[in-house]
């Protein structure tokens, strides 16, 4: 599929023209950047909070119409400001441009919050990936900040805690105005994807007042030759409800389909990346798809994502939807906390997590 001119390989359309090239160094790279684009559905958020019941029903009929498919969506009429992500992106990119020892000193604690180096360590993740390798990026995590008389954080209990910021100019406050406007993204969502899942619109509202909301501003270098294995981020599905991704300066993200093939999504300019997450893939009993993806690193220069998950309130049990069951699919799994959900998955994929595994 030729990609047209007013569209983007998660990248403005001169960056992603440079995937069209057939000049590829080796086997391996020709399999990871050589595959075929696809143009991912588009949901329109105009007016979303007062649509009224008709309207409602018809974005959530577009959404359950790819729950089980690409898992993989753009919105636009998102209401996140350029400025506010052009901002968030030129912040990290000085963070990320920084003496090693500042980056080091904010070494990502048991909260979650703070930075990770170059070549994160994984474990092998057999479904996935096809070998252990470090991933190629280094990264910084911020989110939501929990009161400093919230008992959970006076008790230490891990992910509840303040961000730890970088001594960057602006850094803390273009964080805070990108969260927040994120945040207030993903919850417009909320009633669309109720509706899709034959549940009242006010459904998951109750979930999501205190949301753990967090993003990772990532740096991917590049790297126009791949070595075997190389790989921005392994192959992977997000522990979240769901996930936003603006669309970044360099091409990276790639998806799988349901038949297994890894393609480039593509999206109209300004969009913003949905994917679903595997918490929601568990309360809708698989209804709902957690589709893989991963990152290859870029060519042309560094490349900066800014996901932000989109995760409900850690201590808030979420059981499989009433909608999701019945005598012929029993629910998959018992009600679970996302705390317990997200702990449990991360102490898997990281050793740096599972070292404090057994941490309250």
């Amino acid at each position: 599929m030729s990609i047209e001119a007013d569209r983007t390989t998660g990248a403005d359309p001169a960056a992603a023209a440079r995937y069209s090239r057939d000049d590829f160094g080796s086997d391996y790279e020709q399999a990871m950047r050589g595959v075929r684009r696809l143009e991912l559905p588009v949901l329109d958020l105009a007016g979303i909070e007062a649509a009224d019941a008709a309207t409602l029903r018809a974005r959530a009929g577009e959404l359950n119409g790819y729950v089980s498919d690409i898992g993989f969506l753009a919105i636009v009429n998102h209401g996140v400001p350029a400025e506010t992500i052009a901002t968030m992106q030129d912040r990290a990119a000085a963070f990320f441009a920084g003496p090693v020892e500042q980056k080091v000193a904010l070494a990502i604690d048991r909260h979650e919050r703070g930075y990770t180096g170059l070549n994160v360590e994984v474990f092998h993740d057999v479904k996935l990936a096809a070998k252990p390798r470090n991933d190629l990026n280094e990264a910084f995590n911020f989110g939501r900040e929990y009161a400093a008389d919230d008992p959970n954080r006076i008790a230490g209990r891990r992910m509840y805690a303040a961000n730890r910021w970088p001594e960057v100019p602006g850094f803390a406050e273009a964080a805070t105005r990108y969260l927040t406007a994120m945040e207030t993204t993903s919850k417009r969502l909320l009633p669309v994807w109720a509706t899709a899942l034959d549940l009242p619109p006010d459904h998951f509202a109750p979930f999501f007042e205190r949301a753990h909301s967090y993003v990772r501003v990532i740096h991917y270098p590049a790297k126009p030759r791949l070595d075997i294995d190389d790989m921005g981020i392994r192959p992977h599905a997000d522990t979240s409800f769901n996930t936003l991704l603006p669309l970044e300066n360099e091409p990276g993200l790639q998806v799988m389909t349901t038949g297994g093939e890894w393609i480039w999504p593509v999206c109209p300019p300004g969009s913003i990346v949905l994917n679903f997450g595997m918490f929601l893939e568990q309360i809708s009993n698989g209804r709902v798809r957690a589709t893989p993806h991963r990152v290859i690193p870029p060519t042309g220069g560094p490349r900066y994502s800014m996901p932000l998950f989109m995760c409900p309130q850690l201590d808030a049990p979420m059981a499989c939807l009433p909608t999701c069951h019945d005598a012929a699919n029993p629910p998959r799994a018992t009600a679970e906390s996302f705390w317990h959900f997200h702990t449990a998955h991360m102490a898997k994929i990281y050793p740096h997590f599972a070292a404090q595994a057994g941490e309250a």
